[in-house]
């Protein structure tokens, strides 16, 4: 039997372990279905698919008194949550591991990361400009994808890359501008 969303927050203001209790037992299946959606490369095992889980019933918790019913439901508030975790568990891989690859694979995922509400107009256009991205060729894609992606500064990267900080900044100029003129200005 599913309780509803105000009876689960009641329980847990009331009996916080037993209310997660039951809020883990009537939407883990679907928390755990969202995260391995998104951690299904090969590089993610069934205990980083967990713990993204735990961590998202975990940042539930602590982030209880910012839920608002108006806005939508709480299985609702899980997935975004589950999304965005599993996301910063992509980039967190990605960032540790120096990998810049753009295989298709990963030029897919990164399109998808950053689609959350799944529209697919707009996973067309970041898979194209992906495609770009890897056209601009060594290091400028590597640069636009650590800058951009990664949420590196010009400093780390320019360190990864030995290269000056103004030789980072003026590749990541040029590269932006030249995606721009062959994406007709999409990128703007």
């Amino acid at each position: 039997m599913q309780m509803q969303d105000t009876e689960i927050l009641e329980k847990i203001h009331k009996e916080p372990e037993s209310g997660m209790k039951l809020l883990m037992e009537q939407y883990a299946g679907l928390i755990y279905a969202v995260v391995k959606g998104k951690l299904q490369s090969s590089v993610f095992c069934v205990t980083d698919i967990e713990n993204c889980v735990a961590d998202t019933f975990s940042e539930f918790y602590c982030s209880i008194d910012k839920y608002n019913a108006e806005l939508g439901s709480v299985k609702a508030w899980l997935c975004v949550i589950a999304k965005n975790n599993a996301i910063d568990y992509i980039r967190k891989y990605y960032k540790e591991k120096d990998i810049i690859s753009l295989n298709d694979e990963l030029s897919e995922q990164f399109a998808d990361e950053f689609s959350i509400e799944g529209d697919f107009e707009d996973k067309v256009l970041r898979l194209e400009l992906m495609k770009e991205i890897k056209k601009l060729g060594d290091p400028d894609h590597e640069i636009i994808i650590r800058k951009f992606y990664l949420s590196q500064s010009s400093k780390e990267i320019a360190d990864k890359l030995n290269m000056t900080v103004a030789n980072v900044d003026t590749r990541t100029h040029r590269a932006i501008k030249r995606l721009r003129e062959r994406l007709g200005g999409v990128c703007s």
